[in-house]
């Protein structure tokens, strides 16, 4: 393969696993379509180095995985998660249950290493992930990092749906009977104000300066801090974690706008570079290990899933919440956040709903929550994990 042909030959797996997951509403993963059909191709004729074939440096996708985490922190807003904090509660104690029930069932019904490589990824996080694959003894485990994030949300999905389906049951039940009202709903969704520039202690860059170099460039600068952070701290706090932290206090600071690499027009290339780089470390993927692969998957999810129930369910009760809303926002984890937490909120309004005036009733109550969760768990605590 020249170059162009092994850019352009995974760029088109990644395309049929998007067309698959919007066709079945994501219910069939994309990345789940992307690593078969990633797999199949090593074992028919793909070059082992597909990646570097396709003109990526080994080391560029670290670098780029660290931006993105700058921009994860940027999109965290600090307030929302102080109106939400019930949200917030709940979903780190369905962390805390997979936590708990994997790094203790998990290390006899399997063992330690397996257990404390695959609890990471289960918390929700693509990124916790990669670092966990990055760090992996064998092959196999760095496998099976990114293969219970590919896998967990053929669970994770139609849980959520099937509980956030009965809490929407319950709240028209409740709406159509007078209990609710939309000023009632519309006043537990706390929308954003606009940004509030009070606290910023940087300067801001005027108008007529902005561009996307601009953007990018406070994002690097981030980056690079990051790595010299985890230098200073000897690596026992990562650079992803620090990497994280910029973004959140740069952004709350004002030295870097929210959604810089939207802003920067870089999102879709960087996020394509990074997802070929995710199925290009699935070449060394052998029937006999995908069997084994499968069979400890099967393992982990149903101990995670015990996990969350167990201790996001009873604190959600403590707090005033249902039962399925409670199990919902601990199952944000294994839905892997947004965009599954979005895409299934707003399935769940559709269908249930007679009228637009249910649906926003529906969506308004449901669809913060949701996000606030996929953000607690999937984007930030993941990366903490």
């Amino acid at each position: 393969m020249d170059v162009q042909t092994a850019f352009l030959t995974m760029l088109i797996l990644l395309i049929i696993g998007e067309v698959i997951s919007t066709a079945t509403k994501a219910f069939v993963p994309s990345m789940f379509i992307s690593a078969v059909l990633f797999v199949l191709g090593f074992w028919a004729y793909f070059p082992k180095d597909i990646l570097q074939v396709g003109g990526i440096a080994a080391n560029l996708p670290t670098f780029l995985v660290m931006m993105m985490v700058v921009h994860l922190g940027t999109m965290l807003d600090i307030k929302e998660l102080i109106e939400q904090w019930k949200t917030v509660v709940i979903t780190l104690a369905g962390m805390l249950g997979i936590l708990v029930v994997i790094l203790t069932l998990g290390t006899v019904v399997l063992d330690k290493t397996t257990a404390a490589i695959a609890a990471p990824p289960l918390t929700g996080g693509f990124v916790a992930a990669m670092m966990m694959q990055s760090v992996a003894p064998t092959e196999q485990l760095a496998i099976l990092a990114m293969a219970v994030y590919v896998l967990q949300g053929f669970i994770g999905y139609p849980l959520t749906s099937i509980c956030l389906k009965a809490e929407g049951r319950k709240l028209l039940k409740d709406y159509r009977s007078g209990n609710f009202t939309v000023a009632k709903a519309a006043a537990q969704s706390n929308t954003a104000a606009a940004d509030d520039t009070s606290a910023f202690i940087f300067p801001q860059i005027p108008a007529k300066y902005k561009s996307d170099f601009t953007y990018l460039f406070t994002m690097v600068i981030l980056t690079v801090m990051s790595g010299y952070l985890d230098t200073l701290s000897h690596g026992y706090i990562s650079k992803f974690v620090w990497a994280l932290i910029l973004g959140v206090f740069g952004t709350a600071f004002g030295f870097i706008e929210k959604n810089t690499l939207v802003r920067s027009r870089s999102m879709g290339f960087i996020y394509t570079v990074i997802m070929m780089f995710v199925f290009s470390q699935l070449n060394t993927v052998t029937p006999d290990t995908l069997v084994q692969l499968l069979k400890d998957f099967a393992v982990l999810i149903v101990l995670a899933t015990i996990g969350i129930a167990v201790f996001s369910i009873p604190v959600g009760k403590l707090l005033g919440m249902s039962l399925p809303m409670s199990f919902a926002l601990g199952l944000g984890s294994l839905a892997g956040g947004f965009p599954a937490s979005y895409t299934l909120s707003v399935e769940a309004a559709k269908v249930l709903s007679s009228s637009e005036e249910e649906y926003q009733v529906l969506e308004e109550h449901m669809l913060p929550k949701t996000l606030v969760a996929g953000f607690v768990s999937a984007t930030s605590g993941s990366v903490f994990v």
